[in-house]
């Protein structure tokens, strides 16, 4: 029982960074329909800016938190109105495969202007573990779910309760009544990409201390934020959530009771079943069509 809880706190843990990232994958995708893959790249740039203002600059976690939010979201916003939105004008294909060599173009920036290694990351508070219970949680750890669900409470109050989550919202539904009404769709899609790719950075810096920072960091949490978003339903609110949390247990359920050989297999393999057989995904509601 104790291996079990130690398992579901693992999944936990690492399910909460899926879900920041696949946040970003929905966010992006009901704003514009287009599939951000330069999500990935954006995590790894984020723990490499957040390392280089901890390190360099000794700069205080807590404001390195708010500086590469701001510097990711910046970065994200410029690649979507410099590169993405011009690309799309050829139609949203076009704007994918612009992602794609953004991803392709943030890595290299990458191994370019910092490096290809993999480097260790100073964790927020200690690492001496907390024993509760007999399972053995880091302090990392709690630090990644508890900032986790701040951030997606955060979101909630965002889109609900302010006027520019509602226009976001409305812009994204209904993009021509929006303007009817006065709302700049533009800006709102700007925005709605200013925060994907901002929760990419801070994403960046809450697992870089449990993997590392740099190396193949982008390629698989850029996957794995892609796999959560498609299981839990890139149309629906809730789908990041539940798709993120469901996979980080799936693997560590399987690393511990099988071997992390079979960790990535396990991803493809949901990816590719619920493509085959609920490709809206295990929250989104099915589209009916008159004929």
């Amino acid at each position: 029982m104790i291996d079990f809880c130690q398992f579901m706190v693992s999944g936990l843990t690492i399910g909460s960074v899926y879900a920041l990232i696949a946040m970003g994958y929905y966010l992006i995708f009901i704003s514009t329909h287009v599939i951000n893959f330069a999500q990935g790249a954006l995590v790894q740039l984020g723990g490499i800016i957040a390392l280089s203002l901890l390190l360099t600059w000794r700069i205080p976690y807590l404001f390195v938190f708010f500086l590469t939010f701001f510097a990711t979201a910046v970065i994200g916003t410029l690649f979507k109105v410099l590169l993405v939105s011009p690309a799309g004008r050829t139609g949203v294909l076009s704007s994918i495969l612009m992602t794609v060599g953004g991803f392709i173009f943030f890595e290299q920036i990458i191994y370019v202007f910092w490096t290809k290694d993999e480097l260790l990351f100073p964790p927020i508070s200690g690492e001496t573990p907390l024993n509760i219970g007999g399972v053995m949680i880091l302090p990392q750890a709690v630090w990644i779910m508890a900032i986790a669900v701040g951030l997606f409470l955060l979101l909630w109050l965002f889109f609900t309760r302010t006027i520019y989550g509602s226009a976001i919202m409305a812009a994204a539904e209904k993009p021509e009544a929006a303007r009817i009404v006065g709302i700049d769709v533009k800006s709102m899609t700007s925005m709605a990409w200013a925060l994907a790719t901002g929760l990419s950075g801070l994403a960046g810096i809450l697992i870089a201390p449990i993997t590392f920072a740099g190396g193949s960091l982008s390629t698989e949490m850029g996957i794995k934020g892609f796999v959560a978003v498609i299981l839990g339903g890139i149309t629906h609110s809730m789908g990041a959530i539940v798709g993120g949390l469901l996979l980080g247990v799936i693997e560590s359920l399987t690393t511990g009771y099988l071997s992390s050989a079979f960790k990535d297999a396990i991803s493809f393999g949901l990816l590719i079943a619920i493509l085959a057989f609920r490709p809206e995904g295990l929250l989104g509601g099915r589209k009916r069509e008159k004929v």
